[in-house]
C-alpha cells in the first residue's frame, strides 16, 4: 500500500515539472497570425519642414510562417488614425517582414521591413495624400501563454521615403514624407 501511495505522489510530483518542461520549449513553426493595439506618435516631414508629433489610436496585423523556430517571414500592415477638429487623418503601411528570435527559448524578436507606405488628410474640402517607400524596424517579447500563444507588447517605427505629396489628387513636386512610433499589445498565434 505505501508503494502505491509513493509511487502515485512521485508520479503527480514527476508530472508537474514535466508539464512546465512543455510550456518552456516554444512551438514556433508553421502559419503564425498576430495582431496588435496600440498609441501611436505620428509626424510629417518634407525638405525644410517637419509638423509636430501627434497621437492616434495605432495597430498592427501579421500573416506569415516560421522558416524556423528563430525566423519568421511574413507580410504586415500598420495603421494610424486620428480625428480632430474636422480633420481626418489616415496613415497605412504594407510591408514584407522579417522577424529574428536570438534564442530558440527567448520571447525576444528584432523585427525589419520593407514595403508601401500612403498618408491621408481630409477636413470634408480639400484632401492631401502622400504615397512613398516603407521602412520599418521593430522590438517585441512573446510573453507566452501557452505553447502556442503569446502576448506581445511591442514597438514599432515604420517611416516612408520620397513620397510626393497630392492635393485633391493632383501632384504638387513636394516630397512629403510620414513616420509612426508605435507602442502597444499585440497578440500572437504561432
Amino acid at each position: 500500500m505505501h508503494r502505491t501511495i509513493t509511487a502515485v505522489l512521485l508520479s503527480a510530483l514527476l508530472a508537474v515539472p514535466a508539464g512546465a518542461q512543455e510550456l518552456d520549449a516554444p512551438v514556433r513553426q508553421g502559419f503564425g497570425i498576430s495582431f496588435g493595439i496600440g498609441n501611436g506618435s505620428a509626424a510629417l516631414s518634407c525638405s525644410g519642414c517637419s509638423s509636430e508629433r501627434d497621437n492616434g489610436l495605432s495597430g498592427y496585423l501579421r500573416l506569415g510562417g516560421y522558416v524556423s523556430p528563430t525566423l519568421f517571414v511574413g507580410g504586415e500592415t500598420n495603421g494610424w488614425v486620428k480625428s480632430e477638429a474636422g480633420v481626418d487623418q489616415q496613415v497605412g503601411f504594407l510591408n514584407a517582414v522579417t522577424q529574428w528570435y536570438p534564442s530558440v527559448r527567448n520571447g525576444l524578436y528584432l523585427k525589419g521591413g520593407l514595403g508601401f507606405a500612403h498618408a491621408t488628410a481630409s477636413d470634408g474640402i480639400d484632401r492631401i495624400s502622400t504615397s512613398g517607400i516603407a521602412l520599418t524596424p521593430g522590438v517585441g517579447y512573446d510573453w507566452r501563454l501557452t505553447r502556442r500563444f503569446s502576448l506581445r507588447p511591442y514597438a514599432n517605427y515604420v517611416r516612408s521615403f520620397g513620397a510626393e505629396a497630392k492635393l485633391n489628387g493632383i501632384g504638387t513636386d513636394v516630397t512629403l514624407n510620414v513616420d509612426v512610433f508605435q507602442l502597444g499589445l499585440g497578440f500572437s498565434w504561432h
